[in-house]
């Protein structure tokens, strides 16, 4: 999994692609959280576009970012979802609790 990380005015855009399946990429994605929280950057899209899989693993890294971002008072929201990503989210009933928007402008505007 690869990170890029990027601001739209107040909002955090974090783009993942490749697997999103745990490991060690879910520290360093943990330690984007963590750190934009601490610098009061708590709105957050993850664009999900280029991910290709995600397993329970992902979901627990995406669902502890939420839980973490709504405790400080900001939100986490998925943009650029593909069937093969949104199904997990479906099959474990989490559509109801992450907001999903079809493109990364539709979820920041959501923000403002």
């Amino acid at each position: 999994m690869a990170i890029v990380q990027r601001e739209d005015g107040s909002v955090l855009i974090i783009e993942l692609s490749g697997e999103l399946m745990g490991g060690p990429e879910a520290d360093e994605f943990r330690s984007i959280i963590d750190n934009a929280i601490k610098n009061e950057k708590n709105r957050v899209v993850v664009d999900m576009g280029k991910v290709n899989w995600m397993n329970s693993s992902g979901l627990g890294m995406l669902m502890s970012a939420l839980t973490n971002l709504r405790g400080s008072g900001g939100d986490l929201k998925l943009a650029n979802m593909t069937d093969r990503v949104r199904r997990p989210i479906q099959i474990t009933r989490l559509d109801s609790v992450f907001d999903e928007y079809d493109t990364v402008k539709d979820a920041v505007s959501t923000f403002v």
